[in-house]
This record gives C-alpha cells, structure tokens and sequence, in this order.
C-alpha cells in the first residue's frame, strides 16, 4: 500500500516565512551599504570628470575656470547673484520635460539676466566638455533632462537636475576659481543643505574638525544621508588641483572652513567651522568671505559651494 507524500504543515510553513523574513532583514542593511557604496564610487566618477573638464576649459581660458559673465563694477553694490533654486531661467513651464522645449520660454529676460551659480558648470555642457548627465549623483533623487538644443539655454532647468555645487564666482578675482589660487581649494562638491533650507541646523557642541562626524551630518550635502554606516556620512568634493575626495565634515576649506556656509567673525573658530547662511551674509550678497574681517575687508582663503 502506498504512503500518502506529506506535506507541509501551516505552523512548519509559518517557520520557514519567519526565518526568510528574518534573513532578508539581516541582509536588507548590507545590500543598502553596498548599493550606497556604488553610488559613492559613481558620484566621485561623476565630478572627477567635471575636475578634468574644468582644468581643459582653463587652459583654453587664460587658467579660469568657468565663470558666467557678470557686471564687477557692481561688486558690494547689488550683482544679483540668485541664492535660491525656485526660480531658474529656463521660463514658465510645469514639468522639465516641458522646459526642455525652447518654445515655452517666457518673453521677459529678467530670469535670464539673474546671476546664477550653476551656470559655472553649464558652461561645460553649452562648449560640449561635459554631458548632462554627468551632472546626476546616483545617491540624489536629482534628474538629468537630456536636450539637444543646449546652445538655447543658459542654465539647467531645475535644481533637480544638478546634484554639485559650486564656488560661488560673483566675487573679486582672488576668490574666483582658477589655476592660480592655493590647490587645497574646494572649487565643487555634492551640493550642500541649504539649497532647501533657509535656516542653519542646530551647530555640533564641539566645532572642531575631529567632532564625531555623525554630529556633523545636518552640515553635510543631503546626496548622501541615505547612507547605513557612519563612514559613508559626508561628500564628494573636487580640489583646485583636480583632485577629489570623499570628506566626512564640511571643513576641508583652507582654514578648515565649512564648505557650505559664508566665512564670518574675523574668521574665528565657529566663523569658520559653522559661518552662516549663504543667503544670509553681508548685504546686498555675499560672495566668499565678503567682510569676513569687516566692512570692505575680504577673506580671499573661504570656500563657499552653492548650491
């Protein structure tokens, strides 16, 4: 007489789920680290590329890096210089498919007139050094809107479509970057926090270099905070040199200054490790250590990446 094959039983199936559930959640945080890891290692890529890009177009450019055209005469008086990413001049339109299309651009110029600084890096794209794409970290949530018609254009079409920022170029030449300042310059990096906040976070209790570096993750770009272990916190940035490197903090300026915020108080300890507000500096804006040790009084030595 045959034997009937048995089954699985409902508690012997609850087991199994119960020990798969349990395997995919031991391994749901590493497969997070790796992925994160990739996307680091292609983010780095990504601006190591821009860095090579930025050192051809200055040797074809009397050794300055890209620096959108503006009046200098107007320094400390009222350049413009747009520190907000609600308004980008590609025109009136809905989503960036629709901007990508030039017939949808508005008839006014005040848009396009505004200084701002992602136009640095567009200038890349317009001269055909460097694809939009590459533009993209693949740990942001940002897009790259691909148009063939570039030369029409004078920026990118949102702030989700670049995920760098820049040093901010609206400024006097020394502060600028080129080939001829001190090559531990930060000159780009993942775009920083405040692009999306108008307010500083809270400031570490120790602003030092060597403070946990969990503590300065308010501080840090926003491209990178999905990350599942400490050592992925921080950002990518790119050096005068044309180096770049993966920084846990913000302060890897030339005094140790935070990368994201405008040098203030005569450059003391929390004027460089913390500063202020880029939007919030001395009037009418502030380009890198404007009246860092007072009115008229620059400091040629401050990064200052936006956005």
């Amino acid at each position: 007489m045959k034997q009937r094959r048995r089954g699985f039983t409902l508690v012997e199936l609850s087991a199994v789920l119960a020990v798969v559930v349990m395997l995919i959640a031991m391994l749901a945080p590493i497969l997070s680290q790796a992925s994160e890891s990739d996307n680091r290692v292609a983010c780095r890529a990504n601006m190591q590329v821009i860095a090579t890009a930025m050192k051809i177009y200055a040797n074809e450019n009397e050794e300055w890096w890209p620096t959108p055209a503006f009046d200098e005469g107007a320094l400390g008086v009222d350049p413009d210089i747009r520190y907000s990413g609600q308004v980008m001049p590609q025109g009136n339109c809905g989503s960036p498919l629709e901007c990508a299309d030039p017939t949808r651009l508005q008839e006014s110029t005040t848009d396009w007139t505004a200084l701002s600084v992602t136009r640095a890096y567009w200038m890349l794209i317009r001269s055909g050094e460097v694809d939009a794409k590459r533009f993209i970290c693949p740990s942001s949530d940002d897009y790259a809107v691909v148009n063939e018609d570039v030369d029409q254009f004078y920026d990118f079409f949102s702030m989700n479509n670049i995920s760098y920022g820049y040093q901010v170029p609206f400024g006097p030449r020394e502060t600028r970057a080129s080939e001829n300042i001190d090559p531990r310059m930060p000159l780009g990096a993942d775009h920083g926090p405040y692009s999306v906040s108008d307010q500083m976070p809270d400031s570490p209790k120790d602003y030092h270099p060597d403070t946990d570096p969990s503590l300065w993750q308010p501080f840090n770009s926003p491209n990178h905070r999905g990350a599942a272990l400490r050592s992925e916190f921080g950002q990518n940035a790119l050096f005068q040199d044309g180096h770049v490197s993966f920084v846990r903090t913000p302060l890897v300026g030339i005094d140790g200054d935070n990368l994201y915020s405008h040098m203030s108080d005569n450059a003391s300890r929390i004027g460089r490790y913390v500063g202020t507000h880029p939007a919030n500096g001395p009037p009418p804006d502030a380009f890198p250590g404007q009246d860092t040790f007072g009115a008229g009084w620059h400091a040629s030595t401050d990064s200052l990446i936006w956005p």
